[in-house]
């Protein structure tokens, strides 16, 4: 299993809705805590990045890839089993075939984890 397997997996366990959002966990036996930290396992930034683009080619229905990153903020951990929140809002970007995709994790006790602004092409394109 891949770890896009896995994020699909998630994803399908938690559903999703019309604004483009979904409330879900991520087991400790994901594959993306492993070495970051042995006995204090933290999801990795670049791990939320990809659930961020994940969600927006399910939204979208198309394969992307990652042309630009506008803005990111990390404030709090993501641990395993950690209930969180992952609203994405795309908007069509400046440029031709581009969106722009403000995302934002949330712990369920209100508190904001990350936070990005991130720019997605088709995964085809060269621009």
């Amino acid at each position: 299993m891949t770890i896009w397997d896995e994020i699909d997996n998630i994803f399908d366990q938690a559903g999703e809705n019309g604004e483009g959002s979904c409330t879900f966990s991520v087991p400790g036996e994901f594959s993306g805590y492993r070495g970051h930290f042995p006995g204090n396992p933290i999801l990795p930034g670049i791990v939320q990045l990809s659930f961020v683009r994940r969600l927006a080619e399910r939204r979208l229905a198309r394969s992307l890839r990652l042309a630009g990153v506008k803005r990111v903020k990390y404030l709090r951990l993501i641990t395993p089993d950690l209930p969180v929140t992952l609203t994405l809002a795309l908007e069509p970007g400046e440029t031709e075939g581009t969106w722009a995709a403000n995302a934002s994790f949330v712990n369920g006790d209100g508190g904001r984890v990350s936070a990005v602004k991130l720019i997605f092409a088709d995964k085809e394109s060269e621009s």
